[in-house]
């Protein structure tokens, strides 16, 4: 954002909210590639006051009035949550929404995009990897303290603000029809890696059977339980707060534990090319999973808590699903860099996903051996 056009936006965007002193200036913040994310800095008789300023992405949110309606809604059971528990520092732990002028939570800009604002939460910072158990603890236990407060969430059911997001089915679905159109004509190079994937089509059947029988019940989860979506405290490295809420919709406990172990327990990259490499660090998911049994503590059951290991196979294979998918469409979905990236990305993932089925009864024993508290 750097025309003429584009700062007079910053000034339109930060006029609009019910925030303190003279705007000075907004700039952009942080390391996600969905939404456009700033942080405006405004002159106050007590210093400089910052907010961050999100434009939510319409092509990945199709209703942004959802996805909003959702924010306002589980912050404020978060807030209530923290205030029984007699936490200290709350407005360091849970987002704040900050009203536009008029009064709803957001705004809707001059050339049609919606903005949300919340205070920066000073004195924190976030990590893109672990750099030890010690961060993926941290991480883990705000997670899990997050799938709790909101597990008495009441009624009405959050909106799926990407309907069918984690839908292991869907994701199969998607890989048989690609296979079948192969509109990039290059299945004859990765038939070994769609045979492969397709053979593990008993982990969507196996899930599907514990939804099924009520074994992984229906939660508010986060849905995107990246490392980086929680806040650390630049002084303790406690985990301060969960934030990126616009995929907190409907899930389960075992998707977003799932989530963080598939990225959090392994050193490899992404699309890691020497597949040696590729391996679950046992001594980060013992951190994961003590650090998310604690955070969750009773809310979860006895049966998800002996599924998470579970979880991150099948949250490994499914994004093996999706890479693969969208190499045969000829990468129409995830941004590449060079040729080819998609399938490493989906061999990364299919050979992290076999090495947690290796290691199921190893992890297992150690979830077992994580206290609740």
């Amino acid at each position: 954002m750097s025309s003429a056009d584009d700062a007079a936006l910053l000034r339109e965007v930060a006029g609009a909210f019910e925030l303190p002193g003279r705007w000075l200036h907004s700039s952009p913040f942080g390391s996600g590639h969905i939404n456009t994310t700033l942080v405006a800095e405004f002159e106050t008789p007590h210093g400089v006051a910052r907010f961050v300023q999100q434009r939510i992405n319409r092509a990945v949110f199709r209703e942004p009035a959802r996805v909003m309606e959702n924010f306002a809604r589980v912050v404020a059971h978060q807030r209530r949550a923290l205030l029984r528990e007699g936490s200290p520092g709350i407005e360091r732990r849970v987002l704040t929404l900050v009203a536009a002028r008029g009064g709803p939570s957001c705004y809707v800009d001059s050339r049609g995009g919606t903005w949300r604002t919340v205070p920066l939460i000073a004195g924190a910072h976030t990590e893109d990897v672990a750099r030890g158990p010690a961060d993926a603890r941290a991480a883990a236990f705000a997670f899990g303290r997050f799938l709790a407060q909101l597990a008495d969430f009441p009624p009405p059911r959050l909106h799926e603000t990407i309907p069918r997001f984690h839908d292991a089915r869907l994701r199969f679905e998607q890989l048989t029809d690609a296979v079948r159109g192969d509109a990039a004509g290059r299945l004859a190079s990765c038939r070994a890696e769609v045979e492969l994937a397709l053979a593990r089509e008993p982990l969507v059947a196996r899930f599907e059977a514990m939804k099924r029988s009520g074994d992984v019940p229906e939660r508010v989860a986060h849905n995107d339980t990246k490392l980086n979506n929680v806040l650390l405290d630049d002084a303790t490295g406690e985990g301060l707060c969960v934030i990126d809420l616009d995929t907190v919709m409907p899930g389960s406990a075992l998707i977003d534990f799932g989530d963080l172990a598939r990225s959090a327990a392994t050193r490899a990259a992404e699309d890691e090319r020497d597949l040696s490499r590729v391996r679950v660090e046992v001594e980060l998911f013992s951190a994961l999973a003590d650090g998310f049994v604690r955070g969750a503590g009773a809310s979860l059951s006895a049966a998800e808590r002996s599924a998470l290991p579970f979880g991150a196979l099948l949250r490994t294979y499914v994004d093996g699903l999706r890479f693969l998918a969208d190499h045969l469409r000829g990468d129409t979905y995830f941004r590449v860099h060079r040729e080819g990236q998609n399938l490493d990305r989906a061999r990364t993932h299919l050979a992290l996903a076999a090495e947690y089925e290796r290691k199921q009864d190893e992890l297992a024993g150690i979830v077992a051996d994580s206290p609740s508290r």
